[in-house]
């Protein structure tokens, strides 16, 4: 018996041998902190080209004695047919082993998305360091690896500061949206269209790239986010920008805020509205083998500046620049509309809609729906109210 409970008591001893610390650590000085993420196609061999934006630690660090020659980031390139192959094949140009887990940011490449990017993604659903919040944006007349190599201002890591240029003007602009990897997988696998948010390079990367060119006021070489990327099928269709791209996220339901500078009698333009309530909602019937699409759009803003001469005290001016936002809204709206059935493209998600409510009637337009959607009729009603004006009910003019 007691032979038995020293065996059993060995044996414990033992398995907590093997339980104690963690078998698969690694330590912070022997990583590699990757930041930000672009792929491209190499057009002559087909490959990826996937570029690692690599934060510089002592470059960053705010303490005394930190370097203050040393670049915040460093850029590894490598070709490969595989992410994961090339994250890989990194490590012949990196000093210590990729780590992903902070990785904020994926740039895909203008070629790459033209030929279709779905493969790319698969390694975000396996991998148990890649994250699945990660900022997605498309870059625009250049390559991906071009924008991970420009430094911006305020932002010791360039990642970081596009993810928050994306979060912020989706926020306050309304114009481009911000999307997620987990978003990104979901519209691919839903099978229909969908847009994303693009990113544009004003400038020379050379200039770019260089410390020294934040030392100025004004960079030589800025990034902004401009305009959204419409993708069918997984490939680049085309680009939308201005009214249409932000009549799309009305359609979408995804105005968080943004302004309207509406009209004040005879004078274009002359008051601005911050939006800051929108909220729509859709439905789609079939009429005849036809669709019909009824999008209510309810708008809520506050009057933040005015350039005309006008008594905001009285309703009836009040409901005039109401019925202003009306007709502004509904002109993006439309222009959205128009430019979505021109390219042929449902990546308002109506179709989605259709087979929720009627299946039996989804199943007749499946195969063409995007030429029966570019047939379909829009009916469109847009209620919008003015909720505040501020202290002043008249403008401030100087005396005559």
């Amino acid at each position: 018996m007691k032979t038995k409970r020293l065996s059993v008591l060995v044996l414990f001893v033992l398995l907590s041998v093997n339980l104690t610390g963690c078998w698969n650590s690694r330590e912070l000085n022997e990583l590699a902190i990757v930041s930000g993420i672009g792929i491209d196609r190499v057009k002559d061999t087909g490959k990826l080209r996937v570029t690692f934006q690599v934060v510089n630690p002592s470059a960053t660090t705010t303490t005394q004695g930190a370097s203050t020659n040393q670049s915040p980031i460093s850029i590894y390139t490598v070709n490969d047919r595989t992410v994961f192959g090339a994250l890989r094949r990194a490590s012949k140009q990196a000093t210590r082993q990729l780590f992903f887990a902070h990785a904020q940011l994926l740039v895909i490449g203008e070629s790459l998305a033209e030929g279709g990017m779905n493969e790319v993604f698969d390694i975000y659903e396996r991998s148990h360091e890649l994250r699945l919040n990660t900022t997605v944006l498309v870059s625009r007349d250049t390559d991906a690896e071009s924008i991970l190599k420009v430094l911006l201002p305020q932002e010791s890591v360039p990642s970081v500061g596009l993810g928050k240029k994306a979060e912020n003007t989706s926020r306050v602009w309304g114009e481009t949206p911000k999307v997620s990897v987990f978003e990104t997988i979901k519209e691919i696998t839903g099978g229909g269209g969908f847009t994303i948010s693009g990113v544009r390079m004003l400038g020379s990367v050379e200039e770019g790239q260089k410390k020294t060119s934040l030392e100025q006021t004004k960079a030589e070489t800025s990034i902004l986010i401009s305009g959204q990327a419409v993708f069918n099928k997984g490939k680049l269709q085309n680009w939308i920008d201005g009214p249409e791209a932000r009549g799309t996220l009305w359609i979408l339901d995804k105005i968080v805020e943004t302004n309207l500078n509406i009209n004040s009698g005879d004078q274009a333009k002359a008051i601005a509205v911050n939006v800051v309530f929108s909220k729509t909602k859709i439905k789609v019937e079939m009429r005849d083998g036809l669709p019909v699409f009824h999008i209510h759009i309810n708008e809520e803003g506050n009057l933040n500046e005015t350039q005309s001469v006008i008594n905001l005290s009285e309703n009836q001016e009040i409901r005039k620049l109401e019925a202003e936002m009306e007709k502004l809204t509904e002109e993006e709206v439309r222009e959205a509309f128009q430019a979505a059935q021109r390219a042929e493209c449902d990546y308002f998600n109506f179709g989605n809609e259709l087979k929720r409510v009627n299946p039996a009637e989804w199943k007749k337009v499946e195969k063409d729906w995007n030429q029966i959607f570019a047939k379909g009729t829009l009916e469109l009603q847009v209620h919008a109210y003015i909720r505040a004006t501020g202290m002043r009910v008249t403008p401030l003019k100087a005396p005559e």
